[in-house]
């Protein structure tokens, strides 16, 4: 197949003239050649005016074959019927009669090639000329090609011609200009300066042919102008092109759509008259008047965007007003709050906006954009209204709560009290939980442990049965405060208890924030394959339930996958889930999203850009402030992010000033608890702290063996590891040796078990030497799982438990304490990732530790 070339000067086998491409259009060999190499007998190109069909059809036209016919029909503004099609055909072919049955036959019997290529087929609904039209196509020969330009998909047996592979077509996506497209016309027209507005310019057409070609019109001095400059342009070629074609309530109808964000065929005629609503919003579409499909069912439609901004101006605002009011009304009666919200705000309903909201329960704040639109329509109404209801307070609460705005959301729940007391018993105590189920929130998001018998245990008691999403909501609160407090099985039991709840409601979204803290408990225990597997089946599903639509749980989802993928060392798929959680979170107004800025931070400090690392931090402390986010939120996990990197940088003084003053809010029975998500936090920030001491020349050996006896006994496999790394590091430092070998084959064991790829590197961006000198002590061990994964005296001791001895007699007969025995069964344990001793055998005997 050679490439499309410039047009060629007609030739003898070309008995009908192909009109020369003009100046300046914009060749498109990614779909002339699809459309040239198609082995088929129908190509068929159907969009909008202005999709760039016809010079398309002109560009494929130049390579008609030599043995080849090309007859071109240029039916734009002609009135063409059954019979003036049929005779267009007669004529050209050179028939002496113009019926079907001649054409037909003619048709049938052709033995050459032969190219029929049509222009602008008819683009309003002809049911004679369509049905002509199928004939031909379904009974004419192999070597006849039809090419057929239109604004709309004929009603002819197109499926059949799919099926059996003679038919090949392209849609208003396929024909809308890609970036690459995009890039060669700007530079083509020497308008390079605009090279980097190549999104804006795709955001703001949509990619549409006409539309591209006008903006580029509007061009000065190497700058777009307004977009309100581009539209008028917009505007008049719609008026010359499509609406004066239309007939007058044709036109009134397609405009009044343009002003919808979405619609329907039952939307329809509810807005556009009983009986012919549908009738209006289907001849619509069929011709072609920029109306697209959002879904593969064909249920929802919408005016492309591109055009639809304009032809909604034409549309004055009193009846823009009137039809908006009519769609809330719609949508209420179907109990579809968001969209009538939406509408009631466009017509300047704030009352009947204030009543919709109480609607909304409070699991729907993470349906979706749930919470970023609550927080969106509160903007827009005055405060009387927001505070006119409990109801309608007790949700702003809970919206403000989740998106991290404590201080609004405790001004918020105080007006509650406005409220009191209520009209009967039953009611006061609801009520009263409600208060109380804010307090426990906003108060254990700010650090403060929840205390028996306080808010968070009197709400549970007392919160209305249809409150269970609030209950969950404050179950997730005690299952996190047992991962902080290592409380493992505990953990387990309540998180099991709140799935059963949440499926008993048929709520995947609570379901799916007890995944991820379930996660969480993976990722400390080590097990990140089975963390990342868990991570991309949810993800899967929340996807399938709102069609795509950004989810805040989705988008932590995608961040903890992150999280996963950096500890296994996948650093390229790490940048990705990160961006995508944090676009995402951004999108749903989820004070997660700092968790985004922080995993690409450690990514980009893990490719030495360590500037980019800090400019990232400071854009998210940047963010939290100007949305308002209550620090204790947010701003200790960007201490350790800091450490980390001044760390990275030898500013070991300034590291470990900073966590230091940090760690000293959280020692003490009444110290501050870590931020919802951050079970680890204290554990890291004192171990970032011992290296930060370790690098100034302090001993913290002993510091470091008690976290690390700590880590062991709650079975927190990733930290252990680490913490045997940095153990090896202060006793390498204190030159140590014996010992720091000891501690660094354990951690390596474990991290190369585990898979934690990201925590060799980490070590050996600290100490290269240390690492050279381990790696070279595990080589020259040998590769036997025995001299990876334990030492001498815990192979005697596996052993030992393996022939059925107790802790005291393996202590009797090793002269050795109690003690140090149960130590070395959790070191055991720990290594094995398992949790009992009858799983540590069977994993033995599986490796070939024991017989």
């Amino acid at each position: 197949m050679s490439q499309l070339l410039p047009y060629q000067p007609r030739i003898e086998n070309r008995p009908n003239l192909v009109p020369s491409l003009r100046a300046g259009h914009i060749p498109r060999p990614r779909l002339g050649e699809a459309l040239l190499h198609a082995e088929c007998r129908l190509r068929l190109l159907w969009a909008p005016a202005g999709s760039g069909k016809s010079f398309l059809l002109r560009e494929c036209a130049q390579h008609c074959p030599p043995e080849a016919r090309l007859h071109w029909f240029d039916l734009k503004d002609r009135e063409l019927g059954e019979a003036g099609f049929l005779q267009l055909l007669a004529d050209a072919l050179g028939l002496a009669r113009a019926d079907l049955a001649a054409v037909q036959v003619h048709l049938e019997q052709q033995q050459t090639p032969i190219w029929l290529m049509f222009d602008d087929f008819p683009h309003f609904y002809d049911a004679h000329l369509d049905s002509c039209l199928n004939r031909l196509l379904q009974s004419s020969s192999r070597q006849v090609f039809w090419w057929i330009a239109s604004r709309r998909r004929p009603t002819c047996q197109l499926a059949r011609l799919l099926l059996e592979g003679e038919l090949f077509e392209l849609g208003t996506a396929e024909l809308a200009l890609n970036f690459t497209e995009l890039a060669e016309v700007l530079k083509r027209q020497r308008q390079t300066a605009l090279l980097p507005e190549i999104d804006n310019l795709l955001a703001q057409t949509g990619g549409w042919y006409a539309g591209i070609r006008l903006r580029l019109h509007s061009v000065e001095h190497g700058q777009l102008l307004a977009e309100e400059a581009g539209n008028a342009l917009v505007k008049n070629y719609l008026e010359r092109e499509l609406l004066d074609e239309l007939p007058e309530h044709w036109r009134q109808a397609l405009c009044a759509l343009a002003c919808l964000s979405s619609f329907d065929a039952p939307l329809c005629e509810h807005l556009l008259g009983m009986g012919e609503g549908t009738q209006l919003f289907r001849q619509l579409y069929e011709c072609g008047a920029f109306i697209e499909a959002l879904d593969s069912n064909d249920r929802q439609f919408r005016v492309q965007p591109v055009v639809a901004a304009v032809l909604a101006t034409r549309v004055a605002e009193g009846p823009k007003k009137a039809l908006y009011r009519r769609a809330c009304q719609w949508f209420s009666g179907r109990e579809e709050v968001r969209q009538a919200i939406e509408y009631a705000l466009l017509a300047d309903l704030p009352e009947v906006v204030a009543s919709l909201l109480q609607h909304i329960t409070q699991d729907r704040l993470l349906h979706g954009r749930g919470m970023a639109r609550v927080l969106h329509w509160r903007n827009e109404l005055p405060e009387s209204l927001l505070a006119s209801t409990p109801r309608l307070l007790i949700l702003n609460a809970w919206a403000l709560a989740l998106s991290g705005r404590l201080d609004d959301a405790e001004e918020c729940a105080e007006q509650l009290q406005r409220f009191l007391p209520q009209a009967t018993a039953r009611r006061q105590r609801e009520m009263l939980a409600q208060c109380q189920a804010l307090a426990a929130k906003t108060a254990y998001h700010r650090g403060q442990a929840p205390v028996p018998g306080g808010d968070l245990d009197a709400a549970l008691d007392h919160l209305a049965e249809g409150a269970w999403a609030q209950r969950l909501m404050l179950e997730t609160m005690n299952i996190e405060m047992a991962l902080v407090e290592g409380r493992m099985e505990a953990f387990q039991e309540l998180n099991r208890n709140a799935v059963k709840l949440a499926r008993e409601h048929g709520s995947l979204v609570m379901e799916a924030m007890l995944v991820l803290q379930h996660v969480q408990l993976l990722k400390i225990r080590g097990e990140l394959v089975r963390a990342e597997s868990l991570l991309k089946r949810l993800h899967t599903e929340l996807s399938n339930a709102w069609d795509g639509e950004p989810n805040p749980l989705r988008g932590r989802a995608q961040l903890c996958r992150g999280s996963v993928l950096l500890q296994l060392g996948r650093y390229p798929e790490a940048a990705v889930c990160y961006q995508a959680g944090l676009q995402e979170c951004l999108d749903c107004e989820d004070p997660a999203a700092v968790w985004g800025y922080l995993g690409l931070a450690e990514l980009e400090a893990a490719e030495h850009d360590l500037t980019q690392a800090f400019a990232r931090l400071a854009e998210a402390e940047r963010l939290m402030q100007y949305r308002r986010i209550t620090e204790p939120v947010y701003q200790d996990l960007l201490v350790v992010a800091y450490g980390k990197l001044w760390l990275r940088e030898g500013r070991y003084e300034r590291a470990a000033d900073a966590l230091e003053k940090c760690l000293q809010q959280y020692r003490g029975p009444d110290g501050r608890k870590p931020p919802y998500g951050s079970a680890e936090l204290i554990q890291r920030m004192e171990l970032l702290l011992a290296l930060a001491q370790t690098a100034c020349g302090r001993d913290v050996t002993a510091q470091i063996e008690a976290m690390l006896q700590q880590a062991l006994a709650e079975g927190r496999r990733v930290l252990a590891c680490e913490l045997w790394l940095g153990l090896a590091e202060a006793q390498y430092a204190r030159s140590q040796q014996g010992l720091a070998q000891r501690a660094l084959l354990d951690g390596l064991a474990l991290a190369r078990q585990i898979g934690l790829a990201d925590v060799e590197r980490c070590c050996s961006q600290r100490n290269p030497g240390l690492m050279r000198w381990g790696r070279e002590a595990l080589s020259e061990a040998g590769s036997s799982a025995a001299a990876l994964l334990l030492s001498q005296r815990e192979l005697t001791v596996l052993e030992m438990i393996a022939r059925g001895q107790s802790n005291q007699e393996i202590a009797e007969n090793l002269f050795i304490s109690l003690h140090t025995v149960k130590s070395h069964a959790q070191r055991i344990n720990i290594k094995l990732g398992v949790s009992r001793r009858t799983q540590a055998i069977v994993r033995a005997k599986e490796l070939g530790l024991v017989k």
